[in-house]
């Protein structure tokens, strides 16, 4: 059973006289990718930095390995501003990690046919820059990594070179918050998501818990939907995309099983049968709370 190595309880924090979180209470196991979602302003960069120790504890306690937090354990991915624009990118390097071969090494894995070694920080691009910042960040030997953004300003090759390392940090026992408004990372990395919302996380999902079968159905001919009434138990439940399109959400993988069987007695003939990821129903879930929070300024789109 994977321990428990970040527990955060009742945590809070003003700011200039304005509660930005409170009663904030979450808890990462090893090999945890938690995905930190909700609106712009509601507190996700403020909850990174205190969790970094970059910000001040108010309210609450944190604690790591159920031991007295120690902000060594963690590392947080820094604005790439923050970097040393008058020297070159193996200089920062140097300068900024105790582990610097390993961040060259992560650096050459973002973008293998790239060398910005030898550059000046204020001549490289933003994707470079940020690049850079990563390959610094995952280099600590932390238990914990919080990445704010971590895909904003990469190519295609990059983000993907990037979850690719993440997911292989994590099978080795590191685990990690990542706060983004890009799906695709959260799809192919994260195992949990708390969303967010009034400085309380609202709702947590995961893989684990809320793995609920669901299929989206497509017949060659128009459902008949008297006939497919039959074939549903009691607990399933069913939402009309089209005329022969159909999405179902099972109570079980038995009852998916049996549906299935039910089918081919009745010579349904299926055209296409898709399983749909539970991320995606995550993106529903968020979405909807979105809407329910007057104060959401975005609904992060999919890229």
């Amino acid at each position: 059973m994977t321990n428990t190595v970040l527990k955060v309880s009742n945590l809070g924090k003003d700011i200039s006289k304005k509660s930005i979180l409170h009663d904030i209470n979450l808890s990462l196991k090893s090999q945890d990718i938690y995905a930190l979602m909700g609106a712009n302003g509601v507190g996700k960069t403020t909850l990174l930095s205190v969790l970094s120790g970059l910000v001040s504890l108010e309210k609450g306690t944190i604690c790591i390995n159920e031991n007295k937090f120690d902000s060594k354990e963690i590392s947080l991915s820094f604005q790439t501003e923050s970097l040393y624009s008058y020297l070159n990118s193996k200089d920062n390097i140097d300068l900024l990690t105790l582990r610097p071969q390993i961040a060259l090494d992560i650096l050459k894995r973002l973008n293998p046919l790239e060398d910005i070694f030898s550059k000046k920080v204020k001549y490289l691009s933003y994707g470079q820059k940020q690049r850079l910042s990563l390959a610094i960040t995952l280099s600590k030997n932390s238990l914990v990594y919080l990445l704010d953004e971590p895909t904003n300003g990469l190519d295609k090759n990059s983000a993907d070179n990037l979850m690719t390392l993440i997911k292989e940090m994590s099978k080795n026992g590191c685990s990690f918050i990542i706060v983004s408004h890009e799906w695709e990372i959260i799809e192919k990395c994260c195992n949990r998501m708390g969303i967010i919302s009034n400085g309380i996380i609202k709702k947590e999902l995961s893989l684990e818990k809320d793995s609920i079968p669901i299929i989206r159905l497509k017949t060659f001919s128009t459902i008949e939907y008297d006939v497919f009434q039959d074939l549903l138990s009691e607990n399933m439940k069913y939402q009309k995309l089209a005329d022969d399109t159909v999405e179902l959400l099972f109570d079980s993988n038995e009852s998916l099983q049996n549906f299935h069987r039910e089918l081919i007695s009745k010579n349904i003939l299926i055209e296409e049968w898709r399983s749909i990821k539970s991320v995606e129903n995550w993106r529903k879930v968020y979405t909807k709370l979105l809407e329910e929070d007057k104060n959401a300024k975005y609904i992060p789109s999919r890229k």
